[in-house]
């Protein structure tokens, strides 16, 4: 903990290095023309338009840099500040801050180490070593609650104020495009409309993810309840975002891309989530058997998955450009999401935007 104020001056450094990065980036996006090519020039607006995401990560960024600048210095001025009034140093003043903010009662140490004392990181070490990473895990955590609250407190009582306007995540233009797969309710057969189509329906859910993704799978039963509670008011789409540390996720996604082929991506996609363990050729000839594909085609398509790929490679680069960098992402009409969301995450943004359309909530209970 005595190590916060210490790292200032280098975390300030590298702040204000990205910070200026950032406004020369401003700059230049500024200009009408974004770069020239043959003679022929791209607008900064068709630029930004194209890649929302992006940028807005980007200017994010830029404040988040300020903003963790803006803190740093109040802390230094605060800690200066008690030094002054006390007669010691600022590291001096800050330690006695922590010390008296910072509490670990023996129950929670206890609690914890029982907890966790199963856990690799502990499995060789004495109960007393133990104990003592424990205490300084705590003790890190406590501490930094102590800075957040201090910089909490700063911020609503004014002396702390970050000027610069934090950006607002626009949303996005994610439509439903022919080639999506597209799904009604609940059951995997559900490719049909019901009540609306595609991009007619009120709230159109466009998720980006891959099969090897463990947070992935963890979302179906979300998706699933809402396709049945709110079905014949949601489009749910899926699209490929494939990450290339996971050495089975293209593979994988070619082989739902090629049974969608014969109609059957939904019956594909829940076979390669619920076994994802087992992602081999000889695996995704065995689903395609059991989901009743025509295995002369669907094995040629395997062999020679340029078509397949073809698409995945667009769906990932619609992905990029809308900012998504990891699985699962979702766009709920435009607004991103990101993460293995609970279903009240997806369920409070799905009632505003009915409200928004007017459209009456309609739960179905069956």
């Amino acid at each position: 903990m005595e190590s916060f104020m210490r790292n200032a001056s280098k975390k300030m450094f590298w702040s204000l290095t990205l910070s200026l990065f950032f406004c020369s980036a401003a700059v230049s996006f500024a200009k009408d023309k974004a770069y020239t090519i043959n003679g022929k020039s791209t607008p900064v607006a068709d630029l930004l338009k194209d890649n929302q995401g992006l940028f807005y990560d980007l200017e994010l960024k830029k404040y988040q840099q300020i903003e963790m600048i803006a803190q740093e210095a109040y802390l230094k001025d605060y800690f200066e500040q008690l030094a002054k009034k006390s007669g010691t140093s600022a590291e001096a003043a800050q330690m006695k801050y922590l010390e008296d903010n910072v509490k670990v009662d023996d129950k929670e140490v206890k609690e914890t180490v029982e907890r966790f004392k199963s856990h690799p990181r502990f499995k060789d070490l004495t109960e007393k070593e133990m104990k003592e990473q424990v205490v300084q895990l705590l003790k890190g955590r406590s501490s930094k609650v102590a800075i957040d609250s201090l910089l909490a407190q700063a911020t609503k009582t004014g002396k702390l104020v970050i000027n610069y306007p934090k950006p607002i995540e626009p949303r996005y233009n994610v439509a439903i495009t022919k080639d999506d797969h597209v799904r009604y309710g609940a059951d995997a057969t559900a490719t049909t409309p019901i009540k609306c189509a595609g991009n007619d329906c009120p709230i159109r859910i466009v998720e980006y993810s891959e099969f090897q993704c463990p947070f992935c799978s963890r979302v179906i039963p979300t998706s699933q309840k809402i396709l049945k509670e709110y079905e014949g008011q949601v489009a749910w789409v899926t699209r490929d975002f494939p990450l290339n540390f996971h050495d089975r996720a293209v593979p994988s996604a070619v082989a739902a891309k090629c049974s969608s082929f014969q109609g059957k991506y939904w019956q594909m996609y829940h076979k390669l989530f619920d076994n994802q363990r087992n992602l081999s050729d000889d695996d995704f000839k065995k689903y395609g058997k059991e989901i009743g594909l025509d295995m002369k085609s669907f094995e040629a398509c395997l062999a020679s998955p340029e078509k397949a790929k073809k698409l995945i490679d667009a769906n990932f680069a619609s992905g990029q450009q809308n900012g998504i960098t990891g699985t699962p992402g979702y766009f709920i009409n435009g607004r991103r999401l990101s993460g293995a969301l609970p279903y009240e995450e997806f369920e409070k943004i799905i009632i505003e935007e009915l409200a928004q359309k007017n459209v009456a909530k309609k739960k179905n209970s069956k």
